[in-house]
């Protein structure tokens, strides 16, 4: 696994991950109203409808669509760019900051993975950018992926 970049080389990458991830995402969330727009407009028009009845019954079925995607977008937006963060919080901190250990307390929801990596169960203490540190880097090794809620706490030098 690649290291990314720390310190404030990692400002420029989480931006353009951001951007990028922010395309992808309006990238589909356009290719799916495309479709039910379409698939709308050749349902009313095989009932008969026209003119405005026809754009009303279009208007209704955009404005039932499920908001689901939209939120789980978000949901998953949230967690990257609390990590990406607190990471770039730490580069800045990173003479202060002693140890580093994954915790996973938010909720009783936690993939197996991510429990085994819990300080609690694991113990795990990871030294600031070292091979371990970002090959454990909350969302990794997750099976929800962006979906997780894990992230490290970093303890300073006493």
């Amino acid at each position: 696994m690649a290291q990314p970049p720390i310190g404030k080389d990692a400002f420029p990458v989480t931006d353009e991950a951001f951007r990028t991830t922010v395309e992808i995402d309006l990238d589909g969330f356009y290719t799916r109203l495309r479709a039910e727009t379409i698939a709308a407009v050749k349902e009313g028009q095989l009932a008969g409808l026209t003119g405005k009845e026809l754009a009303d019954f279009v208007d209704a079925r955009l404005k039932g669509l499920s908001a689901a995607p939209v939120i789980e977008a978000g949901r998953k937006s949230t967690s990257e760019a609390f990590n990406l963060g607190r990471n770039i919080e730490a580069q800045e901190q990173a003479e202060s900051i002693k140890e580093v250990i994954r915790t996973e307390i938010l909720d009783f929801n936690t993939c197996p993975p991510c429990r085994a990596l819990d300080h609690s169960n694991s113990k795990a203490v990871y030294v600031l950018n070292s091979p371990e540190y970002f090959e454990n880097m909350p969302p990794n090794k997750c099976n929800g992926r962006e979906r997780c809620r894990g992230f490290y706490l970093f303890r300073r030098a006493a």
